[in-house]
């Protein structure tokens, strides 16, 4: 009997010797800790997280450091455009860290708010301004289901949807522990894709672009995008009119036609600008510029959006903690590459632009 305990305890202490191996490896696969909390990285430099969602629950850590700091929040048409590095020399005294996640709308949004409070001490030192990046797409009925985000902080039971709001299971000293011990599950989940990728995908190799294209959809979203992807400067190309009416009408198909936003969406960005409110913290509203051919395209949708956020900001009239923003003034066809996403080339000017704006909104001075 004696030997059947020595047999398990070493057993066990090697499978805890290896796991923790396995977690200090996975570091040289995905870095630990970044200095600038930032999902473009996602789909540029490090591949590996697969997602923004993973990256952003594996990192959140970082958005509860001590300190001022600005989280830029929205979709990928705000991804892109707001680089840290570039606004952060215009805002001294804060760090900027973009966590927008692609497709994200505005019951997405307010989970990443739910998650970076959960990482955050409540006597956490410093401020935290929210700026939630918007257009009438973040306001379209969500599909049935749990959104990406939602779906990555509900892997392995670290959360769960309590009245729906997204809640820690376990205390925050621990929690860090579970998210660490799950770290090396995310490397190994990435490495199908990874491979599948670098080989699979990979239209350098011979044959595979054909067999790639026989898998392509049809619609006119999906021939776009390959398009695009070929093309070795974004800042050169054009939408042709007859992409913009095919991206459009695509677009009203599966919104179910231009019609007004429902109402759920408005009072959750309602129920967001109180939650980080009530923390003491800022929230900047930012509406996004869109092509103009998109956006005199949806009318009835782009007039129930600016009602809606409007009806919402009348409530907090008179606080200096909540502000908006408008980029419109960026809404010339030709500063886009497809129905949402911004030329490269205007990236640094909107960065900047932004810095500019907030430091002249207020929110960044105003009383908590």
């Amino acid at each position: 009997m004696i030997h059947f305990w020595k047999w398990l305890g070493l057993s066990v202490a090697a499978a805890a010797l290896g796991y923790g191996a396995l977690i200090a490896l996975s570091t040289l696969a995905l870095p630990w800790r970044p200095a600038h909390f930032d999902t473009h990285v996602v789909n540029t430099t490090e591949r590996g997280w697969v997602n923004e969602a993973r990256y952003f629950v594996l990192n959140r850590e970082t958005l509860a450091q001590p300190g001022d700091r600005i989280v830029i929040l929205g979709a990928s048409n705000a991804r892109d455009p707001f680089r840290p590095a570039l606004m952060e020399p215009q805002l001294p005294g804060w760090r900027v860290a973009n966590a927008s996640l692609s497709g994200a709308s505005i019951g997405e949004l307010a989970d990443a708010v739910d998650l970076v409070y959960l990482a955050r001490p409540s006597d956490a030192e410093g401020r935290t301004v929210f700026v939630v990046s918007l257009n009438y797409l973040q306001f379209l009925a969500p599909r049935a289901g749990e959104n990406p985000l939602a779906t990555e902080a509900l892997r392995g039971g670290l959360h769960e949807r309590r009245d729906g709001r997204l809640e820690a299971r376990y205390p925050p000293e621990v929690q860090g522990v579970m998210e660490a011990v799950f770290r090396p599950q995310a490397v190994a989940a990435s490495l199908p894709r990874r491979t599948f990728s670098a080989v699979f995908v990979n239209t350098d190799l011979p044959h595979v672009k054909d067999f790639v294209d026989r898998f392509r959809g049809a619609d006119p979203l999906s021939r776009w995008t390959e398009f695009i992807g070929e093309q070795p400067d974004l800042d050169t190309v054009t939408v042709p009119d007859e992409v913009q009416q095919a991206l459009l009408a695509q677009r009203l198909t599966g919104a179910g036609g231009d019609k007004a936003l429902p109402e759920a969406g408005f009072r959750q960005l309602a129920d967001l600008i109180a939650l980080i409110r009530s923390h003491g913290d800022a929230v900047v509203i930012l509406d996004l510029p869109l092509p103009e051919w998109h956006r005199s395209g949806v009318p009835v949708s782009e007039a129930s959006y600016q009602q809606g956020v409007a009806a919402v900001l009348a409530q907090h009239r008179g606080d200096p903690s909540v502000a908006f923003v408008s980029l419109k003034a960026f809404d010339e066809d030709e500063n886009f590459f497809d129905s949402a996403h911004t030329e490269p080339r205007l990236w640094p000017v909107l960065s900047r632009r932004l810095a500019d704006d907030l430091a002249a909104s207020g929110v960044l001075t105003a009383p908590r």
